[in-house]
């Protein structure tokens, strides 16, 4: 019952916070979960058409945890962020650092090469970031509906990749703030607040992201199968990298002990979920 239903539902509902937030990925917590190459197997026998009843309530209750994850993020996490943002990114630090601990227990090999590249991936976005002046586009034309397209199938390649965030994507892009206005407004279904515009801004933008996720996690598959050690490394420096955008003193003030209290509660939920799952 827990590993089946309510453990991809908790997962999800954190990575579904994760990828509302511009600096945490999906796929980090996907990783500090141990379930990411489960769910790289799973979606790729869903793109072969070769899933099984098991592999398919996995996913449906993901995307169940995922969407709740988004839908109460984009208001939640959005507000934590705002007006306790270092504490907030102290919280995500822990979660990450604890679970770099854990994650190099998988494998006994290490290779600098696969590490940098997976570390650069992951900072070199985050630097250009930092110099860039950040821009709304509009969506009114065909074209538009075509670039919210390949726009979403980055960030949901990015969703996938640990320590990149698909929300950072969409930001550098120019949509992030258009997405996370009209996904807020889906509690607004009943009072009307929620047009036929914004059904079709998130179905175009959905169908990218799933796009994206099915392309690079067949990528992936394959890397798993032909050279395991090899993409773990990988793993590991985009892990490593992703600690460098949440470093709390890159987001406001607060005090050290806060911090060290919020870091430590985020290396005990990693730890007690660890745990529960044994």
């Amino acid at each position: 019952m827990y590993d089946e239903i309510i453990r991809p539902i908790i997962v999800g509902v954190f990575m579904g916070w994760a990828n509302v937030i511009p600096g945490v990925s999906g796929g980090t917590i996907a990783v500090i979960m141990g379930i990411f190459e489960r769910f790289i197997d799973v979606i790729n026998d869903i793109m072969g058409f070769k899933f099984n009843k098991k592999d398919l309530i996995f996913i449906v209750t993901l995307g169940i945890g995922i969407l709740i994850g988004i839908v109460t993020g984009s208001k939640l996490l959005t507000w934590a962020f705002q007006n306790y943002p270092f504490y907030t990114y102290s919280f995500f630090f822990g979660l990450i650092l604890l679970s770099l601990w854990n994650f190099r227990k998988m494998f006994s090999h290490f290779r600098f090469v696969e590490f940098i590249i997976g570390l650069s991936i992951v900072v070199i976005p985050y630097i250009f970031e930092k110099a860039q002046r950040y821009h709304t586009l509009s969506v009114k034309t065909a074209t538009d509906y075509l670039l919210l397209a390949l726009s979403g199938a980055i960030a949901g390649a990015s969703m996938v990749l640990p320590g990149l965030s698909g929300s950072l994507m969409l930001m550098l892009i120019g949509y992030y703030e258009t997405a996370v206005k009209t996904v807020s407004k889906l509690t607004k279904i009943t009072s009307g607040g929620f047009t036929s515009s914004d059904i079709f801004f998130l179905l175009v933008l959905g169908t990218g992201v799933l796009i994206g996720v099915g392309a690079i996690s067949k990528l992936l598959k394959i890397w798993f199968e032909k050279a395991k050690v090899s993409i773990l490394n990988f793993i590991l420096g985009l892990l490593a990298g992703s600690l460098y955008p949440i470093t709390p003193a890159y987001h406001g003030t607060g005090s050290t002990l806060g911090m060290f209290i919020w870091i430590a509660v985020g290396g005990i939920v990693v730890y007690a979920l660890g745990n529960f799952e044994r």
